[in-house]
């Protein structure tokens, strides 16, 4: 199982552990990621890959986790 706790500056996972987490389901199964509806995979620097959502989803002043729709560009 994956382990955030040593790090948790990042909210990140390795493409490669993600992989060996995925290949204990099948091709067809559906990933559903806590209500978020992916939009798209976008390469963000020479080792960093974004995952975005239609919500954008972050922290405000006071720590309270915040969910927003919204419109992805195109």
């Amino acid at each position: 199982m994956f382990d955030m706790s040593a790090d948790k500056h990042t909210a990140g996972i390795t493409v490669g552990e993600l992989i060996v987490h995925l290949k204990a389901f099948s091709h067809d199964d559906e990933l559903h990621i806590g209500g978020l509806h992916f939009y798209r995979l976008k390469r963000r620097g020479d080792h960093l890959v974004q995952m975005e959502f239609s919500e954008q989803v972050y922290r405000d002043k006071q720590g309270t986790l915040i969910a927003e729709d919204i419109v992805p560009s195109a």
